[in-house]
């Protein structure tokens, strides 16, 4: 594991967060007389030189190590899924990420007959977000581990809303040809299941895969936390590994820096105040977090959204009966988010996290360099890594490390703060030996590491979402 700088050195960097948006939003307001759509349409990503850029360029940034290239790239994507989108959901104007059809649209529940194949159109969100449980948690075959990730997260309730951009959305809906001269739904298990197990004899593990998803497909894993209407809630801060009281398996109830988050006020980042610390005592005591060092900051350094009872209790649900509960009133935020995009065969990979300020000690496992400048509030508050390839050279054996804080750090997820996204999903299968990988000291073969690829599994093009269609 990467040396992150000692505890000293961490307590000195919280000290000099800077300040931070003071009240404004990207997530604006349906202007005056404006009503409110009753559903949302979906905006995809807007066409031009920045996306999608030609695989070979990247594949050249990959080849020559050019990480200033990587980084912009994934700053470029950022800016342009979290600006506005022109589409309105309960009169908060959506950027365009939070425009796209979630995992309960794209993958609706099974059905009694193949016939239900559905037409290819593309979805539409629903008029209320829906949230699941992360699916990270349940990946590995260790039922003890399993338990434990559910466990160790009703202190602190992380809920996700996997979205897919038009593109990505058509792709699976769309009936599909496949082996025997079949056609197959990605958005059913029980039809990738007879996917499957239609391979003719002797196809090489290699060969038994998917179609491989448009070049403009995105797949995106928002995380999001909980902020109650009024009052301070608690919501700890990465400040990695050894700011944590369990380096191994650092979930945030382990994280010893902690924000106290306030709706409608403004002000930059600064120390927690005495009496602000002791109103949140019962708070960190029943949600058994490790915090430590205190600060404060306003709602306004996240992207949040306001829940109505419905939203709220679809929270509840994804995130189960622990010590914080979801109501109307109370809202989302966004604490990470994993984005993956189809502009090269084996996809580019970023993750977004929650950086109000300084960035974390030895900016781990990523930073907010490299942002635009014209990056506003609140999207200048996420820090950034990339994955774009398993190793950081070309044919080098230094494994990439880039994970999600609030998920990959889970007991659940074996070596999840030495993990890549790229590792991590290129073993995502139809079959048998789906799970993660049980390390990440080097990289993987794809698609005939006989560890992970047999004649019993299909591979479905870096998705878990689609290895994971109900």
């Amino acid at each position: 594991m990467r040396d992150i700088g000692s505890r000293a050195a961490a307590a000195l960097l919280l000290l000099a967060v800077g300040a931070c948006d003071g009240g404004k939003t990207a997530a604006t307001k349906a202007p005056v007389g404006a009503t409110a759509a009753a559903a949302v349409t979906p905006v995809p990503l807007p066409v031009g030189p920045n996306f999608p850029v030609p695989a070979a360029t990247i594949n050249g940034w990959i080849a020559t190590n050019d990480t200033a290239a990587i980084q912009g790239h994934a700053w470029s994507l950022w800016q342009a899924m979290t600006a506005p989108s022109g589409q309105y959901l309960n009169n908060q104007q959506l950027p365009i990420w939070d425009t796209w059809a979630d995992a309960t649209t794209v993958f609706p529940q099974p059905q009694a007959q193949d016939a239900s194949l559905t037409t290819g159109a593309a979805a539409k969100p629903s008029t209320d977000r829906r949230f699941q449980s992360p699916a990270q948690f349940h990946h590995t075959r260790n039922a003890r581990l399993r338990a434990l990730a559910t466990a160790v997260h009703a202190n602190f309730p992380v809920a996700v809303d996997v979205k897919f951009d038009p593109q990505a959305a058509g792709f699976i809906g769309a009936p599909q040809p496949g082996p025997g001269g079949g056609t197959y739904s990605y958005a059913s298990g029980a039809s990738l299941t007879k996917l499957n197990a239609a391979w003719p004899a002797g196809t090489t593990p290699q060969d038994r895969g998917i179609n491989e998803f448009p070049v403009q497909a995105i797949e995106t894993k928002p995380v999001f936390g909980l902020v109650k209407a009024s009052g301070l809630t608690v919501q700890p801060l990465w400040q990695g590994p050894s700011a944590s009281t369990n380096a191994a398996n650092p979930t945030p109830d382990t994280w010893t820096t902690c924000v106290l988050v306030q709706p409608g006020a403004t002000g930059a980042v600064r120390a927690a105040t005495a009496s602000e610390i002791s109103s949140v005592a019962a708070s960190v005591q029943a949600q058994s977090l490790a915090c430590k060092t205190y600060l404060w900051a306003p709602l306004s350094t996240f992207y949040a959204v306001s829940l109505n009872a419905a939203e709220a209790q679809s929270f509840n649900a994804a995130t189960g009966s622990g010590s914080v509960q979801a109501a109307a009133g109370d809202y989302s935020v966004l604490l990470a988010m994993h984005v993956n995009t189809k502009e090269i065969p084996f996809w580019t990979w970023q993750t977004f996290w929650w950086q109000p300020g300084a960035d974390t000690p030895n900016n781990f496992p990523g930073s907010k360099q490299g942002q635009p400048s014209g990056l506003g509030a609140p999207w200048n508050n996420y820090a950034a890594c990339t994955a774009y390839a398993q190793t950081t050279t070309s044919g080098g054996a230094t494994m990439t490390v880039c994970f999600n804080p609030y998920l990959e750090t889970s007991p659940g997820i074996p070596a999840g703060v030495t993990s890549n996204c790229v590792s991590c999903h290129g073993v995502a299968l139809i079959g048998p030996n789906a799970t993660y990988p049980a390390d990440y000291k080097k990289p993987i073969a794809f698609f005939t590491d006989p560890n992970y690829f047999t004649t019993l599994t299909t591979h479905t093009d870096f998705s878990w979402a689609v290895a994971d269609a109900p």
